[in-house]
């Protein structure tokens, strides 16, 4: 059986993508046309929508991978070869599932603030998180985000009433 050509047209403002191809995105909708016909639309910034409509566009053969590659999509030839085995495997519906959601936190706000009082009083990284059996890693980057709450010290003087390290440093010399 042969295949069924398109007409030529494409409809004013769309951009043309591939041999067959054209988007449109006018009034808050993006339009995906083969030929003259109206494929597939959606909303906007609808990012599930648009995967699966690239994808399904690529599976049934309108366009080619290396057409949204290039400008103005430029989407990355694995991430294309992902959505697409992504479809397959996993059925049309699989883009839009919501996500996951993560597991629970290691660092609750109690250990958080379990966590500052004993790196106020002087103890080591490696110390809390021995004592509060947390891997290392996980106490450093929370510290790095700030989940860990600050007690300021008062200038010159740490928690335990000594002085500044300079004037420890100073006073060994």
């Amino acid at each position: 059986m042969p295949l069924q050509l398109f007409l030529p047209g494409f409809p004013e403002g769309s951009v043309k993508i591939g041999a067959t191809l054209s988007i449109l995105k006018k009034d808050g909708r993006v339009n995906y046309f083969t030929g003259s016909d109206n494929y597939f639309s959606h909303i906007e910034g609808d990012v599930q929508s648009h995967r699966f409509i690239l994808a399904t566009l690529m599976e049934n053969g309108y366009v080619r991978p290396r057409d949204l590659e290039n400008a103005p999509l430029c989407i990355p030839h694995r991430t294309l070869m992902n959505w697409t085995a992504q479809l397959r495997e996993k059925g049309s519906d699989s883009f839009f599932r919501s996500t996951p959601h993560p597991g629970a936190r290691v660092i609750t706000p109690g250990k958080a603030v379990e966590c500052a009082g004993l790196l106020t009083v002087g103890k080591s990284i490696a110390d809390v998180a021995e004592h509060l059996c947390i891997n290392i890693s996980t106490l450093r980057k929370a510290i790095k985000r700030g989940a860990i709450p600050t007690i300021p010290e008062a200038p010159g003087k740490n928690i335990e009433g000594g002085t500044t390290k300079s004037d420890r440093s100073r006073q060994d010399a």
